[in-house]
């Protein structure tokens, strides 16, 4: 059953990769899985569920990855530190193809990996006192930064390592602001 189920995977992703996420045919997914048509059914009750499963597991195996996040005090906080920004590429550079479906399959694909992203940036920047800018839109600029690069990287064929990806991260998301702009909010 997993066997089967990682065969669909893998072909959904090839398939999507070849021709786009929205022509890939349930059939054509099966011819390429080498399973039986009704035999998807038993596991799925459409490709977008396929589709869920792969990310589902993906973002799982990306949090285990992750780890606890570190919260550190304020004065010494990063919201992206090099050494997650290298497990995120890493990530990445193995599994390029599935990213690259994921962000080209549309918003709903992308939206639990988004929110994941959020949810916890969010978590960590909540227990930091004295911020200069609200954790909401901190961690919404940390995430939508991280996808962009990601994308940019992508799309550019992966032109740097993973390692210098991270640091180019860091020291893109971890920009402080002077302290006189304090005095302006």
């Amino acid at each position: 059953m997993r066997r089967t189920r990682k065969a669909l995977a893998e072909a959904l992703i090839a398939l999507t990769i070849e021709k786009g996420y929205e022509p890939v045919t349930i059939q054509e997914i099966t011819n390429r899985a080498g399973v039986g048509y009704r035999t998807f059914f038993r596991h799925y009750p459409d490709k977008d569920a396929l589709l869920q499963e792969v990310l589902r597991t993906t973002l799982a195996d990306l949090r285990q990855m992750m780890g606890t996040p570190q919260v550190g005090n304020g004065a010494g906080y990063q919201p992206l530190p090099v050494e997650d920004g290298r497990i995120i590429f890493e990530h990445i550079a193995a599994n390029s193809d599935l990213y690259r479906v994921l962000l080209s399959s549309g918003s709903a694909a992308l939206e639990p990996f988004v929110t994941f992203a959020y949810h916890e940036a969010l978590d960590s920047l909540e227990e930091i006192p004295d911020l200069l800018v609200p954790p909401p839109i901190l961690a919404h600029h940390t995430v939508t930064a991280t996808f962009s690069l990601v994308q940019w990287w992508l799309e550019n064929d992966m032109p740097y390592s993973p390692d210098e990806m991270a640091v180019y991260l860091a020291h893109l998301v971890n920009i402080p602001a002077p302290l006189e702009y304090k005095e302006q909010l």
